[in-house]
């Protein structure tokens, strides 16, 4: 086996501990002494291929959003189905990858909904792939649908990125796991339904 590839079996290896760790745990709470004692690995190996715990976190949510986003990308298809169908597919899409994928959704919403004060910045530039997709999404659903006639596709957007930072910060006050995957998506999409079409019945005259 040649360097590069020990160095990739090294740096897997302590992906792996790390992902089972952050999947347990808040950022907080985790432990590179767990994530060493665990994996069988040292804290110089750690230190090799990161600087620091924030650097070993970081790699673990880049690592998350980039799959969740390539699986969502698989299962949405925007332009075959009505706008009610598309968010449905992408919440069933969502819940689908973390049943798959269990150790990524406390990372997820470590990330997301409480991510660590200092890493704000960073988590916020890894997180413009996934970002970009929502909207992408929203947008294409709504091409199907009858915007009202004063009101622009980009308050749409700018609505429902509102619409996310709401709901964040609604959780952070909830501790993890608040509910079920389920119920937290299943209330999700509620509300971006409530978002979408309203909460008055229109009456025909």
């Amino acid at each position: 086996m040649n360097r590069t590839d020990k160095n990739l079996l090294s740096r897997q290896k302590i992906m792996e501990a790390a992902m089972r760790e952050f999947g347990e745990k808040s950022y907080a709470e985790a432990s590179l002494n767990t994530i060493c004692k665990d994996g069988g690995i040292s804290k110089g190996i750690i230190y090799h291929y990161f600087e620091d715990k924030d650097a070993l976190f970081l790699a673990c949510v880049r690592d998350c959003l980039a799959h969740l986003t390539e699986h969502l990308k698989k299962n949405i298809v925007p332009d075959a189905e009505d706008t009610k169908a598309v968010m449905q597919r992408y919440f069933d899409s969502r819940i689908l990858f973390f049943n798959e994928h269990a150790a990524y959704l406390k990372l997820f919403y470590s990330a997301i909904i409480m991510p660590p004060v200092h890493l704000r910045d960073s988590i916020a530039a890894i997180r413009q792939e996934f970002d970009a997709l929502n909207v992408e999404v929203l947008t294409q659903a709504l091409q199907k649908a009858d915007l009202r006639s004063d009101i622009t596709m980009a308050e749409v957007v700018h609505v429902f990125k509102l619409y996310q930072d709401l709901v964040n910060t609604h959780y952070q006050l909830q501790e993890f796991p608040f509910v079920t995957l389920e119920e937290h998506e299943k209330r999700c999409h509620r509300i971006l339904d409530i978002l979408l079409y309203g909460v008055l019945e229109r009456k025909e005259n």
